[in-house]
């Protein structure tokens, strides 16, 4: 302290100016970095240069899953969206007790790249014996009946699914019982002794239950999605999928 009170009043003056010079320019330099990325830009410090970035908008259920990017972990809710450099990206969601839900994306500059409703399905369902008469009978019930598909809008045979004019997935093994699940961003199926779902895009087919054997089932869901209602050769059951 007392060192400091026989520096020169000019030297003194003259750390001052550069200290706070220093920290005017931090300054500076953070609200540039938050501006542009606010418009959508990165700053590339190691070349000196401003890069456009794309942009990744999910949403997704359970809320609060966790988001990857390229295995690093990014946030913990959803709606998520965050400005990424154009390029390939592989994305993940994830929670646990659920089946997690995977992608390879690829990010334009100046674009939104945008995935809504992403469904996680539980690994290992409840299954509970049905009861209430009304859910015997909706099972029963005739799934066209149910819900009507515009014409040419899914569609299926042997081994294939399709969405009007585009081709959902194709199967080495046969499938049946082909459905919508709520929402028409997923398509229901049964193959051999699994009744699986598959995303309209062709991706992330997972498996919902298991049947005791491989006759044909009849299966609904409940019109939020969070209960699969089915009958197989032990009788009529309830999964909580989601």
């Amino acid at each position: 302290m007392n060192e400091y009170k026989h520096v020169p009043r000019e030297k003194r003056l003259k750390e001052i100016i550069i200290g706070q010079s220093i920290v005017t320019l931090v300054i500076v330099v953070v609200s540039l970095s938050l501006i542009f990325y606010g418009f959508g830009y990165k700053i590339d410090w190691k070349n000196f240069s401003i890069i456009h970035t794309g942009i990744i908008y999910l949403t997704f259920q359970p809320k609060d899953a966790d988001v990857y990017i390229n295995n690093e972990k990014k946030s913990e809710s959803s709606p998520f969206d965050t400005n990424l450099l154009p390029g390939h990206y592989s994305v993940s969601i994830k929670h646990e007790g659920y089946q997690s839900w995977n992608s390879s994306v690829a990010i334009e500059a100046d674009k939104v790249l945008s995935i809504k409703n992403v469904v996680l399905f539980r690994e290992n369902p409840e299954i509970n014996l049905v009861t209430e008469q009304s859910e015997i009978d909706a099972i029963n019930t005739p799934y066209d009946s149910l819900v009507k598909n515009p014409q040419g809008d899914l569609t299926s045979n042997n081994y294939e699914i399709w969405v009007g004019e585009k081709l959902v997935t194709r199967y080495s093994v046969p499938i049946s019982n082909v459905i919508w699940y709520p929402g028409r961003d997923y398509v229901a199926y049964q193959q051999g002794d699994d009744i699986r779902i598959v995303a309209t895009d062709g991706t992330n087919d997972v498996k919902l239950v298991d049947l005791p054997d491989n006759l044909i089932s009849k299966f609904i869901f409940s019109w939020d999605g969070a209960y699969l209602l089915y009958k197989d050769s032990e009788g009529y059951k309830k999964a909580r999928v989601i």
